[in-house]
């Protein structure tokens, strides 16, 4: 499966820490660990593995962990 070419993930790596410092009047530290998990999912800090073919053993990319967020909706 293909990555689409943007993801919820890029925009809070881009503009992420902007938008916790403008929101800070209302912004609840629930909003804050879900901005966290975001901002980690599918990156080397939760963590990987090496995708490799059943049949001929060849092992074209690392596949990192999803923080499973997606699993909530």
């Amino acid at each position: 499966m293909d990555r689409p070419p943007l993801e919820v993930a890029d925009l809070v790596h881009a503009a992420g820490h902007a938008f916790i410092e403008r929101s800070r009047k209302w912004i609840t530290w629930q909003h804050l660990k879900v901005l966290r998990a975001i901002a980690r999912c599918r990156t080397a800090a939760l963590g990987g593995h090496l995708d490799e073919c059943t049949d001929c053993g060849y092992r074209p990319a690392i596949s990192y962990n999803s923080c499973l967020m997606g699993s909530f909706f």
